[in-house]
């Protein structure tokens, strides 16, 4: 990941944002979705810029998350320091940004490997973020489609920063409501417009 520096603008239009936008408490779960666009959708809960459903995709293989499931959760901005662990590979959050507005899913191999799926970007996801993963938890995908999403990604997506009419990967740290700890890592697909100015905030203080 490369370092991103906001003008005094940027700055003045986030602290508008944080005074008027910060939350005591915000809820997200995933569940399957319906139309097999993406890993999972993921619903956050909370009466700030978020609320809503997302497409998502799982930003940590190692880890679980119960689908269904309500758990406390704090977002990262992809250009912003992160928590130690929270994703073995930050370096590439700019690729990993850069395929998520390529909207891959349904669309035809230039290789002539037929149609990308869901599975096909979540395992180029994993390939440019994890240390370890396995294809165990994927649908029906090809090697030759991941190879093509991610090598696209290493040569096009370097220094990637989404438009303001583009989606921002927005990372979900969330975390079991009764034992605190930390679950499965989850990246959701949030429209840039969605924050005033086009600002995207640091972390969760700042929504």
């Amino acid at each position: 990941m490369k370092k991103w520096y906001l003008t005094g603008f940027c700055f003045l239009a986030l602290s508008v944002s944080s005074a008027s936008f910060a939350q005591t408490e915000r809820l997200m779960s995933v569940a399957s979705n319906p139309n097999g666009l993406s890993y999972f959708d993921i619903t956050i809960k909370d009466s700030g810029l978020l609320n809503g459903v997302y497409k998502g995709w799982c930003g940590d293989w190692t880890t679980h998350i119960e689908h269904n499931v309500d758990y406390n959760a704090k977002f990262y901005s992809p250009y912003s320091e992160l928590p130690e662990g929270l994703v073995d590979h930050p370096e590439n959050l700019d690729e990993v940004n850069w395929i998520l507005n390529q909207h891959f899913v349904g669309k035809t191999s230039p290789g002539g490997f037929g149609v990308y799926t869901y599975s096909d970007v979540q395992l180029a996801i994993w390939a440019l973020l994890d240390t370890f993963y396995d294809d165990s938890t994927a649908g029906p995908y090809s090697p030759q489609r991941v190879e093509e999403i991610r090598s696209q990604a290493l040569s096009l997506g370097s220094d990637f920063y989404p438009r303001c009419s583009q989606v921002v990967g927005i990372i979900l740290e969330p975390r079991d409501r009764t034992t605190g700890n930390r679950v499965q890592t989850t990246i959701s697909e949030v429209p840039r417009n969605h924050f005033p100015k086009c600002v995207i905030p640091d972390n969760d203080d700042s929504i």
